[in-house]
């Protein structure tokens, strides 16, 4: 199955609300999103073991693929912000790709920060 695109949730100048259930649930077969340069990731899990969500990284240097970098999700209730940068983090799509060692107990969200 293809990766599913994650929507994008806009932080508004007024704050955000981190005590808010994030709206989706991890996918199987990974995430992507559209990265900006002001978007990260949010991702939360409830699972009584800790989860690994691995941020595919595109390129070589001198021949040799660049290390994806992974995070870890701590277990019962851990909660973790990625700051992607684009420059590092995007595909030739501009999309970030997200993977998920195991997606029970984990949810994603995609936060942009207000322009300018």
């Amino acid at each position: 199955m293809p990766r599913t695109d994650l929507p994008v949730t806009k932080i508004v100048r007024a704050g955000h609300d981190l005590a808010a259930d994030l709206p989706t649930p991890a996918a199987a077969d990974g995430h992507a999103f559209v990265n900006n340069g002001r978007r990260m990731i949010r991702v939360r899990n409830v699972n009584a073991a800790a989860r690994t969500v691995t941020v595919q990284i595109p390129g070589e240097i001198e021949g040799q693929p660049i290390p994806d970098v992974p995070y870890m999700v701590p277990a019962d209730d851990g909660d973790v912000l990625i700051p992607p940068l684009p420059a590092i983090y995007n595909q030739a799509n501009g999309k970030v790709y997200l993977d998920y060692s195991d997606p029970a107990g984990l949810t994603v969200d995609v936060l942009e920060l207000p322009a300018g």
